[in-house]
């Protein structure tokens, strides 16, 4: 007799896989009026905005688009 062909499980991503990073755009304007942007990859667009945040504190405005999923090559 033979034996019934085992179920071949579908690949599935590692649990603690990194999380897929989003290229966001920052846009921080100071009460002087100048403005800066900066273009980089992060986890989650609220790690972009506290970075921000913590970088220039006295900003009049930070804006954070984007959030397009990449993931990283390791």
């Amino acid at each position: 007799m033979m034996a019934a062909p085992m179920a071949v499980a579908a690949p599935q991503a590692a649990a603690n896989a990194p999380a897929p990073l989003l290229a966001c755009r920052v846009v921080i304007r100071m009460p002087d009026g100048s403005r800066g942007e900066h273009h980089g990859l992060y986890y989650h667009r609220m790690d972009a905005l506290a970075r921000a945040m913590d970088l220039f504190p006295d900003a009049k405005l930070i804006s954070v688009s984007g959030g397009k999923a990449r993931r990283s090559a390791s």
